[in-house]
């Protein structure tokens, strides 16, 4: 080497004059050690020699990067120029916010800090809201041995929401048109089920779950003559939804009460066959059950992560599975087929009293007990496992009709101070009870009693909905669909019972059919679209009464009062009479059947009124 290296051994040096602060020398690493990340004891300062100790060891080329500095200065100026950019962005953001809060927000009746919090419906749900893609949202077992974590809980949101436009499909509201839905929706259908806070605004909802936003408007379209195309297009647009979101797990408790509210105002269809409400309402228990809403009070146990209702929220979980109750009961009679859920859960015999502070909460809660009612009634009547119909024996029955009764009249007298609409379904229950008559035989004691007590139940159900629909609420536009279902089984008892040759000499058959003529005009009343079911069902009913032979649906002996359908419940007797509305039209006897006008009148009416 051309150039001696001195060992750097430390010196001695001058010793700093009295008040001068001691100077320690800057300690820097050199390249060749920076990049094997080694110590390097290069001491810089102008004294201390200009290699250190592996450099001159290894011969290397001992060398500092003077502009290692000058790029970590540019970076951070970078960084700080990107963060002053940020923050002018959120300030500008916060002040478009603030300015919009001049718009009017519905106040909630309960304290800020007990609204639905985004972490409990995160909690249930796993995120704060039902994603529609199921790829981000659906889990699927088996595929990985790692555990799955749920998130930790997110931060509560603001309950201040911005009124805005929303769209769907092909479908778009305004700020006005959204709060005139959602005006309808809470004087109008809302007292059938009020199981939603009205203080809660619409677009509130919208924030939670599109799903349910989307479900409020499409039952408050359904009388909108304003706009009488909404209706149709939300039918499809929100049904697509909907399964979107089923297919999408875990679910949240607005995807519950979105369920509730389709099932209670299903969309107008054709066929009850094509009718998937049964289905819906066996799921909206199911995914109920799965989250915990039957056990509101450990709602815990059915999540992975620390939950904890406040009183507010506690009060909607309840009140949510008490309108699953309701509404899955309702359906299975309105279908005539079995119960979807097991009403004798403990958990909704005992009314917290944090659960009933308004008159709604009240009668939902009688809502809630006449279905219990209802439920114990099929029950009781069809628990023999001996008769291919599930049907007790004839001595058995008419000890059970007597029990129940009482219970009916005990409960019906502790809601003498109801509302109209509780007394509806108080009979409606009724009702339920007394079409079980037309199971029995005629050879038994009293059946020609039961028969015309049965008939005075229908009678008195349908002159009450009149009366209810004369008011003001309007009771055949805003009804429940299983409202209709209880409606146009009144009117098909009084068809059957009063076309019996037998019967006819003890009924008043001049007011039957005056009764029957009012039934008929209120089910195309009810009625959304055309062709669809109470539409159809008003149909059926005129072509039985003007046949030439009245006698055709029911007979003429008491015997011929008897159905052939058995298994269809208290509903047997709607489904037997669409069986020989449909043997009418598939017989060929008769010269005057086979004539050529009377095919084409059977073809024109087929065609009107397909199959139910």
């Amino acid at each position: 080497m051309s150039s001696q290296v001195t060992p750097t051994v430390p010196t001695a040096r001058a010793e700093p004059r009295e008040g001068e602060p001691t100077k320690q020398p800057r300690r820097r690493a050199c390249n060749e050690c920076k990049q094997q990340k080694l110590r390097c004891d290069l001491v810089a300062g102008d004294s201390a020699p200009s290699t250190c100790s592996r450099c001159q060891r290894l011969s290397l080329a001992c060398k500092v990067d003077t502009d290692f500095r000058r790029t970590r200065k540019r970076r951070k100026s970078f960084e700080l120029e990107n963060e002053v950019r940020e923050l002018r962005r959120q300030l500008a953001t916060r002040e478009t916010t603030n300015a919009a809060l001049e718009w009017p927000i519905l106040t909630p009746t309960a304290p800020s800090e007990a609204r639905i919090s985004e972490a409990a419906v995160s909690s249930v749900s796993g995120a704060s809201g039902v994603s529609p893609d199921p790829k981000e949202s659906s889990r699927v077992p088996g595929l990985t041995t790692q555990p799955v974590i749920d998130q930790p809980q997110a931060p509560r949101r603001s309950i201040i929401t911005i009124p805005r436009a929303r769209k769907l499909g092909n479908v778009e509201l305004s700020v006005e048109e959204i709060d005139e839905l959602y005006l309808i929706y809470i004087l109008h259908y809302h007292p059938y089920l009020p199981f939603l806070d009205p203080s809660t605004s619409l677009h509130e909802y919208y924030e939670s779950s599109e799903l349910l936003f989307w479900s409020i408007i499409s039952v408050a379209a359904r009388r909108l003559q304003s706009h009488p195309t909404l209706l149709p297009k939300l039918a499809r647009s929100v049904t697509d939804y909907l399964w979107k979101t089923l297919r999408a797990i875990p679910y949240s408790l607005r995807a519950v009460q979105s369920l509730v509210i389709l099932c209670t105002w299903p969309f107008p269809t054709s066929s009850s066959t094509a009718d998937p409400t049964y289905m819906l309402a066996g799921m909206m228990v199911q995914i109920g059950t799965q989250m915990g809403l039957h056990r509101a009070l450990n709602a815990e146990d059915f999540v992975k992560v620390p939950l904890h209702l406040s009183v507010y929220e506690y009060s909607e979980w309840v009140k949510t599975w008490e309108a699953c109750n309701i509404v899955a009961q309702s359906v299975s009679v309105g279908c005539g087929l079995p119960a979807t859920i097991q009403m004798h859960d403990w958990s909704l015999t005992v009314a917290p009293e944090s659960t009933m502070s308004s008159p709604h909460d009240i009668a939902l809660r009688w809502h809630l007990r006449i279905e219990q009612f209802r439920y114990r009634v099929s029950q009781a009547l069809t628990s023999n496992a001996l008769d291919p119909a599930g049907f007790m024996s004839a001595r058995e029955r008419l000890s059970l009709y007597r029990l129940l009764n009482a219970s009916l009249v005990d409960l019906e007298r502790e809601a003498i101070n109801m509302t109209p609409i509780t007394r509806y379904y108080l009979a409606a229950a009724r009702l339920h009870l007394h079409s079980f008559y037309l199971f029995d035989e005629p050879s038994v004691d009293g059946y020609s009693d039961r028969i015309v007590v049965l008939y005075q139940t229908a009678y008195s159900l349908i002159e009450q909905c009149l009366e209810m629909d004369n008011q003001e609420s309007g009771f055949f536009h805003y009804c429940p669909f299983f409202c209709y279902q209880v409606f146009v089984s009144a009117a098909f008892i009084i068809l059957k019972v009063m076309m019996n040759g037998y019967f006819e000499k003890l009924l008043d058959i001049e007011a039957g059919k005056r009764l029957l003529d009012a039934a008929i005009s209120s089910l195309r009343k009810m009625s959304v679209a055309n062709n669809d079911l109470p539409g159809r069902l008003s149909d059926v009913i005129g072509f039985f009464c003007t046949l030439p032979d009245p006698r055709v649906i029911s007979g003429d002996s008491v015997d011929d009062l008897r159905l052939r359908v058995r298994n269809r419940l208290s509903m047997s007797i709607v489904y037997d009479s669409l069986w020989e509305w449909r043997k009418h039209f598939q017989s060929d006897g008769g010269d005057n059947e086979n004539s050529e006008e009377t095919q084409d009148n059977r073809y024109s009416v087929l065609k009107t009124c397909k199959m139910p």
